[in-house]
């Protein structure tokens, strides 16, 4: 699979008509969990550390950092960002392994938590560790919420932020940072809230005018109780972006691949990615529904269902953990 290149991936995800042929594809493209296991053990080998001690730093189970070992690739961004510490990485080696293994966006100046791992990958004083993060992290939280948001602060480019926080050194000059900033680090995903808060008015139902016309929605098309808590935080502007979250949003929104794509963008992501068997498959299932013409942005659970409907049919265990996001119930003839 490493001479086949991401664009061909997409390509016959997008227009294969063969659903057998498909699903040889999903396979071969799983196959790439080996790589998955080299980069795991090369890091244990690295740091001559037994299974016990890798899990201890990264937080989890001996069980659980035995599972990486054999093949398990974790679920959350955090879980990589752990990882990358436990392997000592710099700040450009944690970026490419957040990128090509973890399949999440790189470090990102703007979000707080993010911020910080830039700091203490780049500082002399601070001892390069997860834990010492966590530690500013919360001192850098109650500067936040005690410090009054000033609206003559300097609006930083994403780039220029980053080379100022390479500068930083100390602990005093990242509090002193922090605090002349705060609008910086307070309005982070905006852009992507308003893209969110944008396709939810769009998909209201006719009664849109109501107060609850958002938990309507979330009734009538089965919203899991996390969806509903990550709806609920963007409305409040705190939601801090899940890739997987945002696919799920994308469909319960009646979004296609390039408006998906437009959302990961706005959460500082890479695009979905072909040579991930999961977001293939997800690819996969928006090119044939909007092939069909079932893609409509009217609140109806038309997509969620014909989305599920595809999964299913790949007869595919990589994809399971995503059917809890999806409508259970469905009429056998409503779509297909």
């Amino acid at each position: 699979m490493s001479e086949i290149t991401t664009g061909y991936l997409y390509d016959v995800a997008s227009r294969s008509e063969s659903l057998e042929e498909y699903k040889k594809l999903l396979v071969s493209i799983a196959d790439q969990k080996k790589n998955w296991i080299q980069i795991i053990k090369q890091i244990v080998t690295d740091n001559g550390y037994s299974a016990s001690e890798f899990g201890k730093i990264c937080g989890v189970s001996r069980q659980a950092a035995q599972k990486w070992m054999n093949g398990a690739v974790p679920k959350k961004r955090e879980t990589f960002i752990r990882i990358g510490f436990a392997a000592h990485y710099n700040l450009e080696q944690m970026n490419y392994f957040l990128q090509r293994y973890g399949r999440c966006n790189k470090l990102y100046p703007k979000c707080l938590e993010d911020s910080v791992y830039i700091f203490v990958l780049n500082s002399d004083t601070i001892e390069h560790t997860y834990q010492s993060c966590q530690s500013i992290i919360d001192l850098l939280k109650v500067e936040l919420t005690t410090t009054e948001e000033d609206n003559q602060n300097e609006s930083f480019e994403t780039i220029a932020l980053l080379e100022s926080l390479s500068s930083l050194s100390t602990l005093p000059e990242m509090l002193a940072f922090v605090a002349e900033n705060t609008s910086v680090y307070r309005d982070q995903y905006s852009k992507l809230y308003a893209y969110v808060e944008d396709f939810i008015q769009r998909n209201l139902l006719s009664d849109g005018i109501e107060e609850d016309s958002v938990y309507n929605l979330a009734n009538s098309q089965q919203w899991s109780s996390s969806l509903r808590h990550c709806v609920s935080e963007i409305s409040q502007k705190k939601w801090y972006p899940d890739r997987n979250k945002i696919i799920s949003l994308g469909i319960h929104l009646n979004m296609d691949v390039d408006q998906i794509n437009k959302m990961l963008e706005l959460a500082q992501m890479e695009e979905l990615c072909a040579k991930n068997p999961f977001e293939n498959a997800i690819i996969y299932a928006l090119e044939n529904a909007q092939l069909e013409d079932v893609i409509y942005t009217d609140g109806t659970d038309t997509l969620c269902v014909y989305v599920r409907r595809v999964l299913e049919s790949l007869d595919y265990s990589g994809v399971d953990f995503f059917m809890d996001e999806l409508p259970e119930d469905y009429d056998d003839d409503e779509i297909f």
